[in-house]
């Protein structure tokens, strides 16, 4: 009885810490692997470019936790960031620029959050609806074309050194909001609704917790995330792309699951989320080290991606059983 008993207790055990383990093994393997893995010029460039899908994971962690999901977010924060290039570029002064960069994510946060309650709509099909619109037009405005011309604050923002080739202004907005976040989501109200509504929106609404409208309130903060990210990343690259930033919603979702967010909500963390997006950016960054196809590290990353939503199934199962 107490041998069948440690059993499970070990096999949950590594279903809630293995992206903890998972991270530590392919740290020594590429340390090791490859010389250059550990070198000033990766660590910086590393550092440089997840901060980017890192916004992003946080926003997408607190959507899930709420019990939602949003397909939309990556194009948010191209539309986002590609309207702040614009702007820059006609000489908006740059705290207008970043307002208004904000607002629409805001905006576009607030649409999807909107159309969710009160048309009582899966927030699946409609922000992969939405995804399509935002996405199509930036792309008509655009023509597909890069924005270029901007300022040099614009860049800036996001490669102004902090330490070194090391640490970026951007790795810096990136760990504040981490640090933001993880408080928001642990000693707040605003974050304990998430959880509850998350767990049970019936009881939480029959509580006298309002949930469409803090559902509305998280879709907007998640907006206004999304485009702080797209800013950064298209200060990172110095031009507006309006067709940057395609597959990052996957990859934060894939990171916050892996770090042991529930895909149907009510449980996940905000620090284990960041765990696995630097698992899965680990894992990127070593497979260009060394060589491997960028096709193939498609296809090993979606691998990945399955792997998560798998996990999450047989640590829901556990969590019942």
């Amino acid at each position: 009885m107490d041998k069948t008993a440690k059993k499970f207790s070990l096999k949950d055990l590594f279903l809630k810490y293995s992206v903890y383990v998972v991270l530590i093994v392919l740290l020594a393997y590429f340390s090791i692997g490859t010389e250059a893995f550990l070198s000033v010029g990766n660590i910086g460039n590393f550092f440089r470019s997840i901060p980017m899908v890192g916004i992003l994971t946080i926003a997408y962690t607190m959507i899930l936790i709420t019990g939602y999901v949003d397909l939309s977010i990556a194009s948010v924060a191209a539309f986002s960031g590609t309207a702040a290039v614009y702007l820059a570029t006609k000489n908006v002064p740059a705290p207008l620029v970043i307002l208004i960069a904000l607002a629409i994510g805001g905006a576009f946060g607030a649409i999807n959050g909107l159309l969710i309650k009160k048309l009582d709509l899966p927030s699946f099909i409609l922000t992969l609806g939405t995804n399509y619109v935002i996405r199509g037009i930036i792309m008509f405005i655009t023509n597909g074309i890069y924005v270029t011309g901007a300022p040099d604050w614009f860049h800036k923002i996001s490669q102004t050194h902090i330490i070194g080739d090391i640490f970026f202004m951007n790795t810096l907005i990136f760990v504040l909001l981490i640090i933001a976040f993880v408080f928001i989501m642990n000693n707040t109200r605003f974050g304990k609704y998430c959880y509850i509504i998350g767990s049970n929106q019936e009881a939480a609404r029959l509580s006298g917790i309002n949930t469409d409208w803090h559902v509305v309130k998280v879709f907007i903060i998640e907006g206004i995330l999304a485009a702080v990210a797209g800013v950064l990343m298209m200060s990172n690259l110095n031009v507006g792309g309006p067709n940057e930033g395609q597959g990052l919603d996957g990859l934060a979702m894939a990171a916050a699951i892996m770090g042991g967010t529930s895909f149907s909500g009510g449980i996940g963390t905000i620090g284990g989320a960041i765990v696995g997006i630097l698992t899965l950016q680990v894992f990127t960054n070593g497979l260009t080290i060394m060589g491997v196809n960028a096709f193939m590290q498609n296809a090993v990353t979606g691998g990945v991606i399955i792997l998560a939503i798998i996990i999450d199934y047989l640590r829901r199962k556990a969590e019942k059983a």
